[in-house]
Order: C-alpha cells, then structure tokens, then sequence
C-alpha cells in the first residue's frame, strides 16, 4: 500500500499544487547541482583527495540543501516537515535507522561480491586508498570527517533525493510512475559518483533503490539520513583503520 501524501500546507496557493509547480521545483532543485557534479566528472580526471572532500561537505552539500528547500517553499508552499509522507515517533525512527543501516550493510557485502566479479579488470581507485590512508594517520582529521562532515553530507543527499521523489510523486501518484521515478532517482545518484568507477557506480546506484523503497513504503526522512551516515562513516573508519 503506497503512503499518502502530506497535504499542502496551510499557507500553500493552489497554483503551488498544480503539477508545473511541483516540476519546475523538481527542474529548479536538483538538475543544477546533479548536472554540474556529472558534466565536472566527464570533462575532468576527478580525483578524491582531503581538499576536494572538505569542499564537498562544507560548500557543496549545504548549497544542495538550500537549492532544493528554495522551491519548495516558494514554488510548492511546503516546509521541510512536509517532506515526511508519514508521521513517527523518535523511537520508530532510530529503529527504523538501525534496521536500514544492516539492511544496507547486508546488501552492500553482497553486491560487492557481485560487482567484483562483473568488472573483474576495473582498476582500483587509488585516489580513494590514498584518501583512507590520510585519514588512518590523522585521527583529528579522521574524527572530523567521519563526524559532522559525513552528516551534512548525507543530510544533503538524502534531502535531494527526497525533494525530488517527492516532487514527481505528486504529478504521477500511480504506483507504476512511482517506481520509474525511484528508477531515475537511483540512476541520477549513481551517475554523480563517476569518479569511483563502474562498479561502484552501480553500487551507489543499488544504495539509492533502497532508500528510494524505505521512503516509498515509510515516507520517514530522519532514518534515512542517519542510515546514509552511519554506513558512510563505518565504512571509512573501516578503512582508515585497514589502510593504517
């Protein structure tokens, strides 16, 4: 059974429901930030590195968070509260967050062993070794990142991905549309982690499918961004403690 949708705000104009609203949002809040990370990873030799992550957290993700919440207030008429499809408690969240962060870890072990095995000549991302490697070495720097940088950005995919479900949801509520646009959400989130290869492209790719479903079938935001993080973070504390 699909989740209802959240009605409009109070203070929502009726234009703000109609679908060219909701899909110049969609069009206004996520391809500017989706299109330019894809085009900078085609036309460049994009390389992960201390710098280029701290730019990412700090400027990037809060950027992608601002650019999509603009529309949805003054295009749609909705608060971020709006994008919950259901109501929850605290509680349900953090076991809902527990219960997706194994679901993800399980799946993510299992797709590996997949993945390794259909790009068997991929070459190993050096750039992503030497970067675990910095890290292993500095603790500081380790805590930092795997701290309140990996939440924001978690907490801007998540929005973004979120935003954008949600906006096309509205215009095409029927089950099947719903499942094209997870499809495309998923496939636009792989595509903007180019710089890590095929494979985890596809993994990435794999990942968003999940939270796309979890937020279909729940409609909660704050599992999905505390399970985004800790796997993210578990992963490269893992690692960094490997690699040191």
């Amino acid at each position: 059974m699909l989740p209802a949708q959240n009605e409009p705000s109070k203070r929502s104009r009726p234009w703000q429901s109609t679908a060219w609203a909701q899909l110049l949002a969609a069009v206004l809040g996520v391809l500017p930030l989706y299109s330019s990370l894809i085009i900078l990873q085609l036309l460049s030799d994009w390389r992960l590195s201390i710098q280029g992550f701290t730019l990412y957290f700090t400027v990037i993700a809060p950027l992608g968070i601002v650019i999509a919440l603009l529309p949805l207030r003054f295009l749609c008429g909705e608060n971020p509260r709006d994008l919950n499809l259901r109501p929850g408690k605290p509680s349900s969240d953090l076991l809902a967050t527990l219960i997706l962060s194994l679901l993800i870890i399980a799946v993510g072990l299992i797709s590996n062993r997949f993945l390794s095995e259909l790009f068997p000549q991929s070459p190993p991302n050096t750039s992503i070794t030497n970067l675990f490697v910095k890290l292993a070495r500095n603790p500081g720097l380790l805590a930092l990142f795997a701290g309140p940088l990996f939440l924001l950005g978690a907490t801007s995919e998540e929005v973004i991905r979120v935003f954008l479900l949600s906006r096309l949801w509205k215009v095409w509520p029927s089950t099947p549309a719903r499942l094209v646009a997870i499809v495309i959400s998923a496939g636009l989130f792989g595509l903007i982690h180019l710089y890590q290869g095929p494979d985890n492209v596809l993994w990435t790719a794999i990942f968003g499918l999940i939270m796309a479903l979890y937020y279909l079938r729940f409609g909660r935001v704050v599992p999905l961004v505390l399970a985004h993080y800790l796997t993210n973070a578990l992963q490269v504390v893992v690692f960094a403690v490997l690699g040191s």
